[in-house]
């Protein structure tokens, strides 16, 4: 388990999401339903359609933070030279009395079916405490699950497609709002992989699933060549 500090004056995530709807974000509830949703079913919700409907409809300014953000501070950390990316994260809304995500899982399960290569990454942008962030196991199968302790400014990495991970029922007054993206080191990407994700019936493939960046110089300072696959991938 790895927790990171970024430069958020950098990478406005926060700024643009408030942005697009118009308040605070611990604030954010609705009327819908919150208690036993379905997989798939719990992302769903009116804030979630108001998201993906703005990347749907071409939102640049956020695609080119998030590529920034990937370029510039999670590729680095990675010796291979080509890395694989979630092509746009996945936006999550803890709700007071509800969870984020209904179903305490890993994400190599039968339900889920990603692929062992990725790497997780947990992306708050509002404080997380102990009942409306997400808790992990540090080891697959131990049990031990811990809460991420989190503020804006921070991402976690882990090993989320064998460690277990899910939501308690918020029980604070603040709604959690992050995103999460998956990432696969050019070694350990499978092209002949099999799954599909639960929702879209996605391919875990470059230009369905991911986006693929290489390194052209192993260097301090970074060539990079990208492609780009349009539409979110979800």
């Amino acid at each position: 388990m790895k927790i990171v500090n970024y430069d958020t004056t950098k990478y406005k995530f926060l700024d643009l999401v408030s942005e697009l709807y118009d308040c605070d974000l611990s604030n954010l509830d609705s009327l819908d339903k919150k208690q036993k949703l379905a997989l798939g079913k719990d992302t769903h919700t009116p804030f979630h359609k108001i998201f993906y409907k703005r990347i749907d409809n071409g939102w640049p300014e956020f695609e080119k933070l998030y590529r920034d953000f990937i370029r510039e501070v999670m590729f680095p950390m990675f010796e291979d030279d080509v890395l694989l990316f979630q092509t746009l994260p996945n936006i999550r809304f803890q709700r007071p009395h509800a969870k984020a995500v209904y179903l305490w899982h890993c994400d190599g399960d039968d339900d889920h079916q990603h692929p062992p290569g990725e790497i997780n990454v947990f992306l708050p942008l509002t404080k997380c405490n102990e009942s409306n962030t997400m808790w992990v196991e540090s080891i697959p199968g131990l049990g031990d699950f811990q809460p991420l302790l989190m503020n804006y400014g921070q991402f976690y990495m882990g090993y989320l497609n064998r460690c277990r991970h899910g939501n308690k029922i918020n029980e604070t007054s603040d709604t959690r709002v992050s995103f999460d993206f998956r990432l696969v080191p050019g070694f350990a990407y499978d092209e002949n992989f099999k799954g599909k994700t639960a929702t879209a019936n996605l391919e875990f493939k470059i230009g369905q699933y991911y986006d693929i960046m290489e390194r052209l110089k192993t260097s301090k300072t970074f060539d990079f060549k990208e492609n780009s696959s349009k539409g979110l991938k979800r």
